[in-house]
């Protein structure tokens, strides 16, 4: 039997309606098949999309499950993060990324089920909250154990040729603390946002040419400000999110109480990086300076922000498997850890690494005591190789599981 014929929406409808009824094509009732999968409970939502915990009860597997209409302005973005994440995965179960267990296509919403995950940055920061008004924060021993293993996610997502353009506190998120694997593990999620900057042709990796103007992608409150500026984004700019990111959660940012996002820009991008920067431990406080030398191009030092990063805990004497700030709390819940680190964490190596070949001549490297000078090449006027969005499309092939049942 075929699907139901779909009811033209009424042309006279308002905006409220409109959304009200784009919305709805997401909403399922518990008990709702997906396969294997039944709907559990709705764990989250926010525009368009919304988030189901899912199950196979038999099996004792859980999972979750996000879905979006297809009518939403601009088209849904999970067919974009089935890709990222696919690729990611290519090889095998990626450390930092989740997995896509299944996805499809219907008539009026597509969704994917992929890795149930914990409590995002910004619960976990809020879970200090004292209720006394003033801004809550994490202790240095946590915020730089969650930024390495953030970095840690960034690099595999930049090491596959793409940017996530969306780094934000709730785009981080811990593990079931029931899962000895990956209960501590930051994991690195939603790619709606993604771009791909380079592309293997020819047996090797050439960057995608930079536009002229760029428009505004990403969230005011964390983007850098080349995205302000309408520059094209690079490696360079999801880490300068990140550091954002982890301002907020150690001391606030300069911006941090206001909403307009007129002022967040003006006062962004007029505070000098020093300031923003200041009230971070001094290992750290060169980097966004230097991240700012960086054109769209050029490949970020991720060995010496990792060693200033390393530089910090080992200064407040910060071990890996230390409880952190919202397991201290009377009663909380202990996460389970692994007996010892797995066999693919081996972080000198891993952030030494360029698997694109793009460093060449063009990368420069944080000037801090901390900071290492492998995979840079100063002064050279060696030229980076670009590919053209022409190009890019007819190398692009997009997997996609199409499924019209109801």
């Amino acid at each position: 039997m075929g699907s139901p014929e779909l009811k033209r929406p009424d042309p006279n409808e308002n905006k409220k309606d409109k959304k009200k009824r784009i919305s709805g094509y997401a909403n399922f009732k518990e008990g709702k098949l997906f396969g294997d999968w039944t709907i559990k409970k709705k764990i989250d939502e926010g525009g368009f999309g919304k988030v189901y915990l899912v199950g196979q009860p038999s099996k004792n597997l859980y999972a979750a499950l996000k879905a979006e209409p297809n009518e939403v302005s601009g088209g849904s973005a999970i067919k974009l993060e089935i890709q990222v994440i696919r690729a990611l995965n290519r090889k095998g179960e990626t450390p930092h990324i989740p997995e896509v267990f299944h996805a499809a296509k219907h008539s009026r919403f597509c969704y994917m089920i992929m890795t149930l995950l914990g409590d995002n940055f910004k619960t976990l920061r809020k879970k200090n909250e004292k209720g006394d008004g003033v801004w809550a924060t994490l202790f240095v021993s946590s915020w730089i154990r969650l930024g390495i293993q953030s970095l840690y996610g960034l690099k595999i997502l930049h090491d596959h040729g793409y940017l996530h353009r969306d780094i934000k506190p709730s785009n981080f998120a811990l593990g079931q603390v029931t899962d000895p694997e990956r209960a501590v593990m930051v994991h690195l999620l939603d790619f709606g946002l993604a771009r791909s900057f380079a592309f293997k042709t020819n047996g090797k990796y050439v960057l995608r040419l930079a536009r002229s103007s760029v428009g505004f992608k990403g969230t005011f409150r964390y983007c850098s400000p080349n995205v302000h500026d309408k520059l094209e984004s690079g490696q360079r700019d999801d880490i300068w999110s990140l550091f954002f990111v982890l301002i907020e959660v150690h001391c606030g940012l300069p911006w941090q109480k206001e909403t307009d996002k007129a002022v967040i820009e003006k006062v962004k991008c007029n505070y000098k990086d020093e300031v923003v920067m200041q009230n971070m431990p001094r290992e750290l406080r060169p980097i966004i300076p230097e991240l700012r030398k960086l054109d769209c191009y050029q490949r970020p030092d991720y060995l010496g922000i990792y060693k200033a990063m390393q530089a910090v805990m080992t200064r407040y004497t910060v071990q890996p498997h230390d409880l952190y700030d919202w397991e201290k709390k009377e009663n909380a819940p202990k996460a389970l850890r692994p007996p010892k680190p797995p066999a693919w964490y081996a972080p000198d190596a891993f952030f030494g690494a360029d698997p694109l070949g793009t460093s060449g001549s063009r990368s420069r490297t944080p000037n801090s005591n901390a900071s290492s000078n492998a995979s840079s090449n100063h002064g050279s006027d060696e030229k980076t190789s670009t590919i053209a969005d022409a190009d890019v499309f007819k190398m692009t092939v997009t997997e996609y599981t199409q499924d019209e049942k109801k």
